[in-house]
């Protein structure tokens, strides 16, 4: 029987400029924030740190939940996505120091880490679509769950 499987992600802000992993898929070139599944026995906030550490080598504190939304890949991606399915939980994370430590775990289709300015997101190849125009949003306007979204 399939499973959800729990993912958290990070969002690290700094000078206006968002954390992201460049990856190259399916489709492309796409950016995504770093995370990734959550591992038996590890809470959400050691997810995300460990996550962040390992796909970019910054290490973070993990701040408040940000946002969430749940991925269905057969409502997104069909042809080769239809048997994966995550509940994604953004927490906002803040640099514990400036200084870039060796990513150990990149992801295999990973190919670099950027900063990117928060303006910039919307119209970028950053999944999901959605959350370039949540940050660009008025804070006040910012749903916590932003449902099946890509």
């Amino acid at each position: 029987m399939p499973v959800v499987r729990a993912a958290t992600r990070g969002l690290v802000v700094d000078d206006d400029r968002l954390l992201l992993t460049v990856l190259h898929g399916h489709t492309g070139e796409y950016w995504l924030t770093p995370g990734g599944g959550q591992a038996f026995g590890e809470s959400k906030v050691e997810n995300v740190a460990r996550e962040v550490l390992e796909e970019t080598g910054y290490r973070v504190r993990v701040g408040d939940l940000a946002c969430g939304r749940d991925y269905i890949g057969a409502r997104h991606f069909p042809d080769w996505d239809s048997g994966f399915q995550q509940t994604e939980l953004w927490f906002w994370c803040y640099l514990v120091d400036d200084r870039q430590h060796p990513a150990a775990e990149a992801d295999a289709e990973q190919t670099d880490v950027i900063w990117v300015p928060v303006p910039d997101l919307l119209g970028s190849p950053l999944y999901p679509r959605a959350l370039a125009r949540w940050l660009n949003s008025d804070p006040a306007d910012r749903p916590v769950w932003l449902g099946d979204v890509n």
